[in-house]
């Protein structure tokens, strides 16, 4: 009887530590199942992400384009029309230099100093105008406005001198 005891006992252990054995490894499967998923939900988190930031880089390198292209064509039309301009008064200026050649006395004393200050302030503003062209967006609007200024004082003296 107590053999048939130790015997039960023994085989019950046995059977228990099986049951056990097989519990922990199922347990351990579970676990390795679960951190295969949380992995690839991290790798799809993360191409994800990558994605949204590429996206996302190149919405910002178009509009940085366009703002660029933009901004270009902005200081080329103001160029193109501060050239016109430029060429109109640099026509008038020719027509002072030949009133001034043609008088005599005070007239033309006074036209060889208003054509003095003309010519010096028409090559300060030439100079400027063309630093227009390095001029950035960041410089632009004090650039732009400074040139507006010399351009009106400009104007206002040839029409004056006129």
């Amino acid at each position: 009887m107590i053999r048939s005891s130790i015997l039960a006992s023994a085989i019950l252990s046995l059977a228990v530590l099986g049951a056990g054995c097989d519990n922990a490894a199922d347990d351990q499967a579970k676990a390795n199942a679960a951190q295969a998923q949380a992995n690839d939900k991290i790798a799809q988190a993360r191409a994800d992400a990558d994605a949204k930031a590429r996206a996302a880089q190149a919405d910002a390198d178009q509009k940085i384009a366009d703002a660029q292209g933009s901004f270009m064509k902005m200081r080329e039309d103001y160029r193109h029309s501060m050239t016109n301009n430029l060429a109109d008064l640099d026509k008038k200026i020719a027509d002072l230099d030949a009133k001034e050649q043609k008088s005599i006395g005070k007239v033309k004393s006074d036209l060889d100093a208003a054509l003095a200050a003309i010519h010096t302030r028409r090559d300060h503003f030439t100079a400027d105008f063309n630093n227009l062209e390095v001029a950035s967006a960041t410089t632009w609007d004090n650039a732009k406005a400074s040139l507006d200024k010399e351009w009106s004082d400009l104007k206002s003296m040839v029409d004056k001198a006129a």
